[in-house]
């Protein structure tokens, strides 16, 4: 069942960066500690040598999951009885209402039937000549960066992959930025009693504010965008916003209520921008440590792109660039632990699974599973080639998870990362700055603990940033 790669044993290249492997499984209350602090470092070794492994924590029936066929039952074949986790589903309903974030059944259905055609693919098209604009211009105040000054890439990115999103959500209004901020930031980290039943208990002893994580106080904006929209006379783009409150259950012919419109703007911008800003920081990180795989990704962007900006026709030459993505992703997944619940009892590759277990699937361990992966812990984009690709189990690798609720924006996130990669690869490299060591911490997303720090450097060849760009009134270094 191994993967195969193209990675020499005998290459000197280094071992991205992870936390230390406890040898033994945790005792129940360093497990939630850990899982509270850093959940990466719960996972022992005995989670990356088994498929399956069965655990009780407490009175807690806990299966971790690795096994891609058992992935697909949970996944898509009986995805009807594994529900997201009730407790952590709740971190995100206080502010998110009726947002898909937060709820299951029908009201999760119906929502994600008008969400998911209006971020896809062909939703976005439009879309792209923008992207493609801010971010040019976001990237060329990186050229003003000079000598050895140390910069936080991941925080860069963010600012940039917001007014990304802005131009997706809003159109590009830049009222609608500091909201954008404060929803890529939500949920709040969880804590320790999140993981249990008291955290139902503890939450109405918290003010209604510091429970909704502060994004109320954009209600009045986010409304006002939406009134706009539902003028029939509307000037504007038909941005996300648009498209949600006109696009139609297409099972019942209706249309989002303004309250659910809301719920559901919130829900895609705080399930989406977070994650895309932690994939494309780790892109960074590998590329730096890796400088073999670095001139292959400026040689393939210089030939594609000739020294000119992209245009949407070109990002799907961008092959890989789209391995370097997929296999950071691999290494470094954006949303590191995906749990269910069994509603009934089931049965995986042979396991009884009792109703109301925990599923544990962490593509943290599912992509770094020794017997799903050849040297699995090395960095090698062409273990993304077709040939490996089709050779490859199909669960195996699940970074935005899978089946009917896979991530709704994952097509959109692999436009921006491509745009991004792009065109920040077309005129800069970037260094480790020295003295900033990496740590993954892993909480809702995987990220790196106080950002990542590097020095910029332009590159020698480069063409002509891009003509003609209206200002974005935003900044890199905008909070």
């Amino acid at each position: 069942m191994q993967g195969i790669s193209t990675c020499d044993e005998s290459d000197a290249a280094p071992i991205p960066v992870m936390p230390p492997r406890p040898q033994h499984p945790l005792p129940t209350l360093a497990f939630l500690k850990a899982i509270a602090s850093n959940s990466l470092s719960a996972c022992d070794e005995e989670l990356f040598d088994k498929l399956i492994v069965k655990r009780r924590y407490l009175l807690q029936r806990v299966f971790f999951v690795s096994d891609p066929e058992a992935i697909k039952r949970v996944f898509l074949d009986n995805v009807e009885n594994y529900p997201r986790y009730r407790y952590i589903r709740r971190l995100f309903q206080a502010g998110l209402g009726t947002g898909s974030l937060g709820t299951e059944g029908e009201t999760w259905w119906r929502h994600r039937r008008i969400a998911a055609p209006a971020i896809d693919h062909r939703a976005i098209m439009p879309d792209i000549a923008a992207m493609i604009g801010v971010s040019e211009e976001l990237a060329g105040q990186l050229e003003t960066i000079g000598g050895d000054r140390v910069v936080d890439l991941e925080m860069v990115i963010g600012n940039l992959l917001i007014a990304v999103w802005n131009e997706v959500v809003t159109g590009g209004d830049p009222v609608a930025v500091p909201m954008l901020n404060r929803l890529a930031k939500y949920p709040r980290k969880p804590r320790l009693a999140d993981f249990t039943a008291l955290g139902p208990w503890l939450d109405p002893l918290r003010p209604l504010q510091a429970r909704r994580g502060k994004i109320a106080a954009f209600d009045d904006l986010l409304y006002r965008l939406i009134d706009a929209r539902r003028d029939e006379k509307y000037p504007g783009r038909r941005d996300l916003i648009w498209r949600l409150l006109r696009q139609q259950d297409r099972k019942t012919g209706e249309n989002l209520t303004r309250t659910e419109v809301r719920d559901e703007a919130a829900s895609v911008i705080a399930g989406g921008v977070s994650p895309t800003i932690r994939a494309l920081t780790w892109i960074w990180y590998l590329l730096a440590e890796h400088p073999e795989v670095e001139a292959r990704l400026h040689a393939e962007v210089d030939a594609v792109l000739q020294g000119q900006p992209p245009v949407a026709g070109q990002l799907a030459q961008l092959t890989y660039t789209r391995r370097v993505i997929d296999e950071t992703m691999r290494l470094y997944p954006p949303i590191p632990g995906i749990l269910r619940e069994a509603v009934a009892a089931d049965e995986l590759c042979g396991h009884r699974v009792p109703p109301r277990s925990i599923i544990a699937i962490l593509p943290w361990v599912v992509h770094r599973h020794r017997r799903l992966w050849r040297d699995p812990d090395r960095f090698d984009p062409d273990r993304f080639s077709p040939e490996n690709t089709a050779a490859r189990p199909r669960f195996a690798y699940v970074p935005f998870a899978a089946g009917p609720r896979i991530c709704v924006g994952a097509s959109f996130a692999m436009t921006q990362m491509l745009i991004v990669v792009a065109i920040l690869a077309r005129r800069f490299r970037f260094r480790l700055a020295s003295g900033h060591p990496v740590r993954p911490v892993g909480h809702i997303s995987l990220h790196p603990q106080g950002g990542l720090q590097v020095i910029v450097e332009r590159r020698a060849a480069v063409g002509s940033a891009r003509a003609g760009a209206a200002p974005s009134n935003l900044s890199l270094s905008q909070a």
